[in-house]
């Protein structure tokens, strides 16, 4: 308990402030940089309150005990000034702040930010530019790209800490790939995504089970988009022909289990005769010179 109260007594605390009616955020100086945030019910007592260390033994870090000594100082200042640091005031939101900004002061705000951000700057392109596929394309994998030398640095390798924050980031590639109308199109963007997802597992720590859910989201995005595809009846051969081309992808080795995955998506187009061939043949081609019964149920289907 000492050391835990120690964090707040020797000075780790290096920033505290009040953001919004209820919620503080804390600074504070370990063997890293961490942030706490401490959220108050309106009675007072502590709600919520998360830190981005990566502790999980237990329901609060030393970097949040330490959060709530300064928080009880912070609401009684009054009492004992002599132990409130200098950094605890109350800051006006964002939000307050932007608004008394005219657009051509917002743009040359973002501007500034993005040029020393490429994954921001690649994040808002990938949100809200508007040009053609190939260029819409190119500006998801300059997203995804940019995202991954973040996260990999020097070492090449995302730890245990970053993993959350590195899949966080991907989401806006998913989001793309679901609110992309042309479905060919979206339909490429989350392929490009999927391989990044399971090329993952090679170069980040996946305890947590971030990356596998990213995979299986993007599959599910996946689906919807087979289904929309049927739905609409258009671009059906386009969409199950890049489908069933994925299912040769190199990605996938070690990974039978997505591979098997993306075969059930193309099973929404086996209504079709002559889709339905081509998906027979790919399963048969699949199963020569393999031992394994995996695959059976689909050429038995």
């Amino acid at each position: 308990m000492y050391k835990r109260y120690g964090y707040y007594i020797e000075g780790n605390i290096i920033d505290a402030f009040q953001h919004g009616n209820n919620k503080y955020i804390f600074q504070i100086e370990g063997s890293d940089d961490y942030e706490v945030v401490v959220e108050l019910g309106d009675d007072g007592e502590i709600f919520d309150s998360k830190c981005d260390c990566p502790y999980d033994f237990g329901p609060v870090c030393k970097h949040e005990v330490a959060a709530y000594f300064q928080l009880f100082e912070m609401l009684n200042q009054e009492a004992d000034n002599d132990k409130v640091t200098n950094n605890s005031y109350k800051r006006f939101t964002l939000q307050e702040v932007l608004n008394n900004l005219s657009k051509a002061e917002l743009v040359n705000i973002i501007i500034n930010i993005a040029q020393n951000d490429a994954t921001l700057e690649n994040s808002l392109m990938v949100r809200y530019s508007n040009g053609d596929n190939q260029q819409e394309l190119e500006a998801c994998q300059e997203l995804v790209d940019s995202i991954v030398r973040k996260y990999t640095g020097r070492e090449g390798f995302i730890k245990y800490r970053d993993t959350g924050n590195f899949v966080s980031e991907m989401e806006d590639i998913v989001e793309k790939a679901r609110n992309t109308e042309n479905l060919l199109l979206a339909l490429e963007i989350a392929i490009l995504l999927l391989e990044e997802a399971i090329g993952a597992f090679q170069y980040a720590d996946d305890s947590g089970g971030d990356i596998g859910s990213l995979v299986m989201e993007t599959l599910q995005v996946i689906g919807e988009i087979a289904i929309e595809c049927k739905e609409i009846g258009h671009q059906s051969e386009e969409i199950f022909e890049k489908l069933l081309a994925q299912i040769d992808n190199e990605v996938f080795d070690g990974w039978v289990d997505y591979q098997i995955d993306l075969l059930n998506i193309c099973f929404e187009f086996a209504d079709d005769e002559m889709l339905r061939e081509q998906l027979r043949i790919k399963i048969e081609s699949m199963l020569d010179g393999k031992s394994s019964d995996r695959y059976m149920s689909f050429i038995q289907t």
